[in-house]
């Protein structure tokens, strides 16, 4: 099951040619504190666990939310 959301996760960045440091931005922006190494064991399912659940979970969210326009591609993150 994880294995599938990880492949719509990385379709849907590829789709709209986003990256995945913006993705992790946007779940920084959601109290979800990650990095391009988690991310990564993450998505190619070496890491589980209740936070990697919560990674997969919000990313979906937050990939929905933007193919509806509620999410903006820039940020101001400093």
């Amino acid at each position: 099951m994880e294995e599938c959301k990880s492949k719509t996760i990385k379709s849907q960045i590829h789709k709209h040619k986003l990256s995945y440091i913006w993705l992790i931005n946007q779940l920084r922006m959601r109290g979800i504190t990650t990095d391009k190494t988690e991310m990564s064991s993450v998505i190619a399912g070496n890491r589980k666990g209740a936070k990697a659940e919560k990674i997969i979970r919000c990313s979906l969210k937050i990939l929905s939310d933007y193919e509806k326009g509620k999410v903006l591609v820039e940020n101001n993150i400093k």
